[in-house]
């Protein structure tokens, strides 16, 4: 949980399979190796896991993407595949229509996550403000409340402003689609 103004933030992550992309003594890359086995679970992998090629901060992001794709549509293209066709589906991902559909900020995420080098650093706080800009453009406010902290204790909600530079729209249907 975050402290002072951001207590209402809560930090999640799974240590499970982490592992220091820099030396903790010299603070350099670690070295790019290949030949490695799959880490993880196939059908959040990136397509490099699948290659058994080191993984680095564009493999987190790549699979954040996908993790994010499944919230969205409740389900990934490839699931229930073997491995090799889970690798086969997820290279010719963007030319669905499932992927063109969804907002720009996600193909962004996506393509930013492929283009990146072994080394290279990813843009957070540019994401940070796309997905902002996101909420707001798709009509949508965060009160940043948790049911614990207003759930029948008579506190008041206090209002949390996503400030952006579209003007908030009428919320879209669903994006959650079946393949066709």
């Amino acid at each position: 949980m975050g402290v002072g103004r951001h207590a209402n933030v809560v930090h999640l992550i799974d240590f499970g399979l982490s592992k220091e992309f820099r030396d903790p003594n010299t603070h350099l890359h670690i070295p790019f190796k290949e030949g490695l086995g799959l880490v993880g679970t196939a059908a959040f992998a990136s397509i490099n896991c699948h290659l058994g090629l080191e993984q680095g901060r564009r493999d987190d992001l790549e699979s954040l993407a996908y993790i994010l794709f499944y919230f969205m549509w409740g389900f990934l293209p490839w699931q229930g595949l073997g491995q090799q066709d889970i690798l086969e589906s997820k290279r010719g991902f963007t030319t669905l229509d499932l992927f063109c559909e969804l907002p720009p900020e996600f193909r962004i995420l996506f393509e930013h996550s492929r283009s990146l080098s072994f080394e290279g650093k990813p843009n957070y706080d540019h994401f940070c403000h796309l997905f902002d800009n996101l909420l707001v453009k798709e009509g949508l406010q965060s009160n940043v409340a948790f049911d614990w902290d207003v759930a029948g204790a008579g506190i008041p909600v206090q209002d949390f402003e996503i400030t952006s530079d579209f003007p908030p729209r009428e919320p879209n249907p669903s994006y959650k689609r079946r393949l066709r």
